[in-house]
């Protein structure tokens, strides 16, 4: 019997580098995207490549397509894609179901405020600000974002006549509509974080693109963002629905809306299956 490529190579590599190959592969076979952190955020106390958001290559992917993203929001085109798409040629549903979320977010705070305030909490470098201006040409919008340093630094610098900050001072006034997309779940403390948001938002509060299970308890993941060119590691909360809407009522917050954009990524091991979804909240009213 003809012997295997991968037999004719064990026989003929020594047997402690072989070891040293496997143990190799092994390695970087374990590293999956997305994957399931058993022991929480303590993971990062032992784990330097969680580096989080504030790094240097993802506002360096950030400005090289800045310029195809915004001449294509500015287009006619479908707004089916991100600023994160590796290109802009579209088809991305999820992004589509997003944006047409944000949009319907907006029109119902424009019913209630003409002139909106918005606080934008890690809005990164204000790439919905831009889709604001596209989806509605005569919006008046006192914009005001918050994030980490670098990413808050490159957005005051694409919209000088906007507010970026990168501490909390954007929590000493209120807003017509509160918005945290795709960002609620990378804060260890979730909970602090949405009660201080919910205390500034005077009509509105949109928690968009967040991690839900349903069928196990909350539980913490990392993502390996490889694929878009960050040379970084984050972990984030998937939160049981259920005990994310208790807090939300705890709060006094009232469900006006739920979104479901149809982003489900496949976390290794999870105890659960995750699934995106968004929610508009009417602020309570003092």
């Amino acid at each position: 019997m003809p012997i295997s490529l991968p037999a004719l190579l064990r026989e003929l590599t020594p047997p402690l580098l072989w070891r040293g190959l496997v143990g190799l592969r092994s390695r970087f076979a374990a590293r999956h995207e997305w994957e399931y952190i058993p022991e929480g955020w303590d993971y990062a106390n032992v784990h330097p490549e969680v580096a989080g958001w504030d790094v240097q290559s993802v506002v360096d992917v950030y400005r090289a397509k800045w310029p195809a993203f915004a001449d294509a929001v500015q287009s006619s085109r479908p707004l089916d894609f991100t600023h994160e798409s590796p290109d802009f040629t579209g088809g991305d549903l999820n992004a589509h179901n997003g944006v047409m979320s944000f949009a319907y977010v907006l029109a119902r705070a424009r019913q209630q405020h003409p002139a909106i305030s918005l606080l934008d909490w890690g809005g990164g470098s204000g790439h919905y600000y831009l889709l604001a201006k596209a989806l509605y040409l005569d919006i008046d919008l006192d914009y005001h974002c918050r994030d980490l340093p670098l990413l808050a630094a490159y957005g005051a610098e694409l919209f000088p006549a906007q507010t970026f900050s990168s501490d909390d001072s954007s929590l000493d006034r209120r807003y017509d509509l509160v918005m945290a997309n795709t960002s609620l779940h990378y804060s260890q403390d979730w909970r602090a974080v949405l009660g201080r948001l919910a205390q500034v938002a005077s009509g509105f509060l949109y928690v968009g693109n967040f991690p839900l299970v349903t069928d196990a308890s909350s539980f913490v993941f990392i993502q390996r963002p490889n694929a878009y060119g960050y040379a970084t590691e984050y972990l984030g909360w998937c939160l049981n629905r259920d005990e994310f809407l208790a807090e939300t009522a705890r709060l006094k917050l009232t469900l006006e809306r739920e979104f479901v954009y149809g982003y489900a990524p496949s976390i290794y091991k999870a105890p659960g299956a995750a699934e995106y979804r968004g929610f508009l909240f009417r602020a309570a009213q003092e």
